[in-house]
């Protein structure tokens, strides 16, 4: 079987939508190798050496950066020529494949029907429009959690047997790391002191950085003067609130801005605690990517984050300031609850990989493949 992966996003530093694509080719030509798998990218030297060595993996450069020529032109234009049997894409679908091509679409989450108002106008309508049209089009949608299957197939009316669920994992790097030289250079490297809360995510309002910088405050009134917050993600929309909270705490409120891959396992072993009070999360994979580290986890007790974290995370209400503040000052003052959220927290990070994403990957394929459509083009 022929299998084509958009692959565009690789180099864009798209955090989690990205990560889930290098995953995804890192481990499905290893679990399928009679399938022969075209990665469509636009920055070939993003795809990992490991990816190009496999026999069964064709790198192909995209001609264009441009998401509407991709999406008109480009990949139709690459599934007839590489005769694919199946075209995977994220979100966005292009508006026809041939006949004989499977159309596949992941979508994350779907947090532009849930909350437009925190997508700049015309984004929101793109995503409204694109995704819905997408995923009623798809032979097979995959998402990452069944909280987020069952909003899909809710909102955008999909028959229960073409939606998937594979859940993400935390990669191989993040794992406990315990020196000491180390763990001293990436304090250095991002100013965090020697003891500091971590939250990872884009700067943007579902992510909830003013309630966790107003809880953060109250902890410091109450006494954990020898911590700072880190905020380690990259600047989106309406950030500019968020940027002058921080500076009304000062120095004990660290912006990082984009944080490469190679860093963040380091930091979440630096951290004294990961606080991840997320609004909304079609999975959070910064949960699980903390737990394999070993720092003990708070969250949100809403969307896909308590199917996530399981029995490991302190969950709180994300919109409850005094109960976000609680569980900082409590987990800071209480080693035995450190040491069982670390424990839980390894144990439930174990449960998940992207090996067994891959997996069920192929399997969604293979039944995308074998479903029939019945029109000469698949008008999407």
């Amino acid at each position: 079987m022929n299998i084509g992966i958009d692959a565009h996003m690789l180099g864009q530093n798209e955090t989690g939508n990205e990560t889930y694509i290098l995953e995804l080719v890192r481990h499905a030509p290893r679990q399928a190798p009679a399938h022969q798998f075209f990665v469509y990218v636009e920055n070939p030297d993003a795809a990992p050496a490991q990816v190009r060595a496999f026999a069964n993996v064709r790198i192909v450069p995209l001609q264009t950066h441009s998401a509407a020529a991709r999406l008109l032109w480009e990949l139709p234009r690459r599934a007839a020529q590489d005769a694919l049997d199946v075209l995977h894409v994220s979100y966005n679908a292009p508006l026809y494949v041939p006949l004989r091509c499977a159309l596949v679409v992941t979508v994350h989450d779907i947090s532009f029907e849930r909350h437009p108002e925190w997508f700049p106008v015309g984004l929101r309508w793109f995503l409204k429009a694109s995704v819905r049209r997408s995923a009623r089009a798809a032979r097979q949608v995959i998402t990452v959690s069944e909280w987020c299957r069952r909003d899909l197939i809710k909102t955008y009316r999909l028959a229960l047997e073409r939606v998937a669920v594979t859940h993400e994992a935390a990669g191989e790097a993040f794992q406990p790391q315990r020196e000491r030289a180390a763990l001293d250079a990436i304090r250095a490297k991002y100013n965090t002191g020697e003891r500091f809360i971590l939250a990872v995510g884009n700067v943007q309002p579902r992510k909830n950085h003013l309630r966790l910088l107003e809880a953060f405050a109250q902890a410091r009134n109450a006494g954990l003067h020898a911590y700072k917050l880190v905020l380690a993600g990259q600047a989106h929309w309406q950030s500019e609130a968020v940027r002058r909270a921080a500076r009304a705490l000062g120095d004990a409120v660290i912006l990082t801005g984009y944080v490469p891959d190679a860093d963040l396992p380091m930091l979440y072993n630096a951290a004294d605690m990961f606080c991840y009070p997320s609004l909304y999360e079609g999975f959070g994979l910064p949960v699980l990517e903390a737990m394999a580290c070993g720092a003990p986890v708070i969250t949100s007790n809403e969307t896909a984050l308590p199917e996530v974290a399981g029995d490991a995370a302190y969950l709180v209400d994300p919109r409850d300031v005094r109960a976000l503040t609680r569980a900082i000052v409590q987990v800071a003052a209480d080693e035995n609850l450190q040491r069982e959220l670390k424990a839980r927290g390894f144990a439930r990070a174990n449960q998940f990989s992207w090996a067994c994403l891959a997996n069920q990957t192929i399997a969604v394929y293979e039944r995308a493949a074998q479903s029939a459509p019945s029109v000469k083009f698949e008008n999407v």
